[in-house]
């Protein structure tokens, strides 16, 4: 075994996640989806994408559009625990964590950016 020491950010990130974990229910779903059509639309626009943006159209952007539909579709879902209630967002803030080059995460927040925006931040 090795014990690696935590970098200041992986420290932190650790301890917002076990805060996390004490003030919120941690859920997990499964579903099984049916990706035809976004391959298709992958295949249709993947040259004309690497092209124009450098890098490869993955399955990510479409991940995220679906994640912020059904946010919009089941507000419940992006909210927050206060002391004895529920606080319902009505914004959306969808961060994916990012980590360069092993030198910890970032998390680029999509807002009410347009998407094309977002894919570049």
């Amino acid at each position: 075994d090795e014990i690696v020491p935590f970098t200041k950010i992986r420290r932190v990130t650790a301890e917002h996640m076990i805060r996390s974990k004490a003030t919120s229910a941690h859920t997990l779903m499964v579903r099984e989806i049916d990706y035809e059509h976004v391959d298709a639309v992958r295949r249709a626009h993947g040259d004309a994408f690497r092209r124009d943006e450098g890098f490869s159209l993955t399955y990510l952007p479409f991940n995220a559009l679906a994640t912020l539909e059904a946010l919009r579709d089941f507000p419940h879902l992006n909210a927050s625990v206060g002391d004895d209630s529920l606080i319902v967002h009505h914004d959306l803030h969808l961060g994916i964590a990012v980590d360069i080059e092993g030198t910890g995460s970032s998390f680029p927040s999509c807002t009410t950016r347009t998407a094309s925006t977002c894919a570049r931040s």
